[in-house]
């Protein structure tokens, strides 16, 4: 999977765009996302896909200096045992 984060701050927080990418026969079902410990996103793709975007507005505290951890994580494997 290709993941991509953009951020900026913003008047209030940080504007973030989160971005996932499924390679060859890789599927999407769950990306989770917690900024700064607190958790900004659970979403469940039904039915699973290939691409996911989205983007969290004005997230989290924003002042100078302050260091933040964005942490996104899709990690739903799925498989057929062969007979």
């Amino acid at each position: 999977m290709k993941f991509s984060i953009q951020h900026q701050r913003a008047p209030i927080g940080n504007d973030i765009v989160v971005g996932i990418e499924a390679e060859g026969k890789e599927r999407i079902s769950r990306v989770t996302t917690t900024l700064d410990g607190f958790d900004i996103g659970d979403d469940v793709l039904n039915p699973p896909g290939v691409s996911y975007e989205h983007q969290f507005p004005r997230a989290g505290e924003a002042r100078p200096e302050l260091q933040h951890q964005l942490t996104v994580k899709s990690a739903d494997r799925r498989w057929e045992d062969i007979t």
